[in-house]
């Protein structure tokens, strides 16, 4: 990954929102301004458990690049 990109920390809808087309908005959106500013690579993360939604960004043409793993400190 180098240069600019643009990066979305998860995207969620409400459950009572959800299957209205605002996500494809969004992401629609998120395309358009990465064209709009020159950027050449859109990242987002998600939880493992957000199966709906991966089918949604795999749909729009995002791959699965990498893991993220985490873990509580010691001691926390």
């Amino acid at each position: 990954m180098g240069g600019h990109y643009l990066y979305v920390d998860d995207l969620v809808t409400l459950p009572t929102a959800r299957k209205q087309g605002h996500a494809k908005a969004l992401l629609d959106w998120i395309d358009a301004e990465a064209r709009r500013l020159g950027i050449g690579e859109i990242h987002l993360d998600s939880g493992t458990h957000r199966h709906d939604a991966h089918r949604r960004y795999l749909g729009t043409g995002f791959a699965i690049a990498s893991f993220h793993f985490s873990k509580p400190a010691p001691g926390a």
